[in-house]
């Protein structure tokens, strides 16, 4: 009885060593909890700032997203916008190419027109210049018709009276001395008209210096007794015959440049050959 109280004793102090034992070792181990506890709370709240600061930034980062979708979709809309405009301006530019050569055609149509019209106006011109020297050249042959008249006729003249002075001369032995007064004036008249008639139906004569034909000009040598000025229109004559009209276009002292007109002859236009100038 005394051994069984003895154990009973030892195994209530084994049993107290124990609890006492298991009382600190489990507080320590309640300890170690509250602070893993602890920390795991710390942890949380840390957490859960991060949390809130992650989701503050998704939103930041949905927000940003959303204007950069919208920034992406105006910028589509631009370029749907550029690549509409593109399309208009290359149908605006095939339009304008059309158009370009279309006026192109028109002018090469218009330059060709032009061209045909000056080329029928010079010829018109050339007809009615030719139409004018053919009358002028007809008016100027019935003058020399004319002229030619008249010298015969004072010719035929002259011829009477030198037989008439024939006839006087043997009932007048002493006639030299009063022929001679018929005599002179026979020969004074036949100057007269060799020299004053031409001069003052022609016009007044000049020598051609220069001729260039390729060009249509002409220089002759000026003088007081032409009196020509720029603008003047004249008919050269040769020999009682037309050779063709100029327009003078420059004077000097010396010489007068003048344009040749369409129809005239440059082949009788030689230099150094006497000319008359008929206005």
């Amino acid at each position: 009885m005394n051994s069984l109280s003895l154990i009973l004793r030892i195994l209530a102090v084994v049993a107290a060593i124990a609890s006492t034992t298991l009382f600190f070792f489990c507080k320590d181990k309640l300890t170690d909890q509250q602070a893993v506890a602890q920390k795991a709370k710390q942890g949380k709240v840390i957490a859960e700032a991060n949390l809130d600061e992650a989701t503050r930034e998704i939103k930041e980062l949905d927000a940003s997203l959303k204007g950069e979708r919208d920034a992406l979709a105006n910028e589509k809309r631009k370029l749907e916008s550029m690549r509409s405009e593109m399309y208009t301006a290359r149908q605006e530019v095939s339009r304008t190419q059309q158009q370009l050569r279309e006026s192109k055609k028109s002018i090469a149509d218009l330059e060709s027109t032009s061209t045909r019209l000056r080329t029928d106006l010079v010829k018109s011109k050339q007809s009615l210049d030719s139409g004018r020297n053919e009358s002028e050249i007809a008016q100027l042959n019935e003058r020399v018709a004319e002229l030619e008249e008249s010298n015969a006729d004072l010719k035929e003249s002259l011829e009477d009276a030198r037989v008439i002075g024939l006839l006087l001369a043997p009932e007048y032995p002493e006639s030299g001395s009063k022929m001679a007064p018929i005599n002179t004036y026979n020969s004074g008249f036949t100057a007269a008209t060799t020299q004053a008639l031409p001069a003052a139906s022609i016009g007044a004569e000049t020598t051609i210096e220069s001729l260039s034909a390729a060009n249509g000009l002409i220089a002759l040598a000026n003088s007081p007794e032409l009196g020509l000025t720029p603008g003047t229109t004249v008919t050269i004559i040769k020999k009682l015959k037309a050779l063709g009209k100029i327009q003078v276009s420059q004077v000097t002292d010396d010489l007068v440049l003048a344009n040749l007109l369409p129809g005239a002859n440059t082949r009788e236009m030689v230099a150094g050959t006497t000319v008359s100038v008929l206005r």
